[in-house]
This record gives C-alpha cells, structure tokens and sequence, in this order.
C-alpha cells in the first residue's frame, strides 16, 4: 500500500506544483513576451518618427527666417488681437484715416458655414472684426489696398459707408482673418 501511496502523492504535489506556479508563470511569460513585441513596434516607429522629424527639420532649415516669419505673419499659429488691432491701426494711420469703436467678434472658426454639422475638420480657425473709419474716400481706398496687400489674409465681409458733409465719410467694415489651429 505504501507503494502506491507514495507515488499518488507526488503525481498529486506535481500536479499542484503545475497548477499552482508553473501555469501561471508560463502565461505570465507569454504575456510578457506580447508586451515585449507591442514595445519593440513602437520603438521601430518612435526610430521612424525621429527620422522623419530629422528630416522635415533639415527641410525647414533650408528656408530663411525672413521667409518663416512672413509666413508666421501671413497664417499665424494663434491669434493676437492686439497685434492685430495695432496692425490695423498702423495701415490706417499711414493712409491718413482714423479707426473709431472697433469690435471684436467671438472665435467663429471655419464652421460657420451653414448646413455643417458635427466638430470642424479644417486646419484653422478664424476672427471677425468689426470696426468703423473715418477719412476721406481716397483715403479708404488707398486703405484698403494696403490691407489687401498686407502679408495677413483679410477678408472683408460687411461694408457701409455714411455720407458726411465735410468731405470725411464713416466707413463700417466687417473683416474676417484666420489663424492655424
């Protein structure tokens, strides 16, 4: 009897050896080893992405930085009221036209566009403003080319004009410019 008694307890204790702590630790291997493949994929492409951001500095590099910042200047990558109103201000003032009450209008962005639906998808977001001029015809004129010819992109919207006797009219503009997101 202790003959088969001996060799029923160690089948018993391998068995629970196996269930107990050689099971686990081969799936828990096995997991490591899926843990390891999903980190060596993503340090090949973090080599990939390093690559390509080397690169794509390389290129940017090439461009002068005359060049970056008008194009810095032309599609900003935030918006600066301010600097816009003082940009603004500085074409009108060296047309010889004053800028009365300007208003700035909430963040529109590029989905104001009607019958869109759902979150906006473009590469940029866009500011109204909303201010009023007082000069002469001529003046507004040569203002506005300068505005249009400005590196910022400007669209005008809205525009009014109410006659004056003296000769200086009030301009009403409503213009649109855009920034990157």
């Amino acid at each position: 009897m202790f003959k088969f008694i001996v060799p029923l307890f160690l089948i018993v204790l391998s068995g629970g050896l196996f269930f107990s702590y050689i099971d686990p630790a081969y799936v828990e291997t096995g997991n490591l080893k899926e843990q390891q493949t999903e980190y060596d994929d993503a340090l090949t492409k973090s080599k990939e992405l390093r690559e390509i951001r080397q690169e794509l500095l390389a290129k940017y590099n090439v461009f002068l930085e005359s060049d970056v910042k008008r194009l810095d200047k032309l599609i900003p990558n935030d918006i600066d009221n301010v600097r816009l109103i003082m940009e603004i201000n500085q074409i009108a003032v060296k047309n010889g036209c004053a800028i009365r009450s300007i208003d700035v209008d909430s963040v529109t962005g590029s989905s104001d566009k009607s019958g869109n639906l759902g979150p906006n998808l473009d590469g940029y977001e866009s500011i109204g403003l909303n201010f009023s001029v007082d000069a002469k015809y001529d003046d507004f004129v040569s203002f506005m080319n300068d505005l249009g010819n400005s590196l910022r992109i400007v669209d005008v919207v809205d525009y009014s004009l109410k006659a004056s006797i003296e000769g200086v009219y009030k301009h009403e503009v409503n213009i649109k410019t855009y920034w990157l997101k």
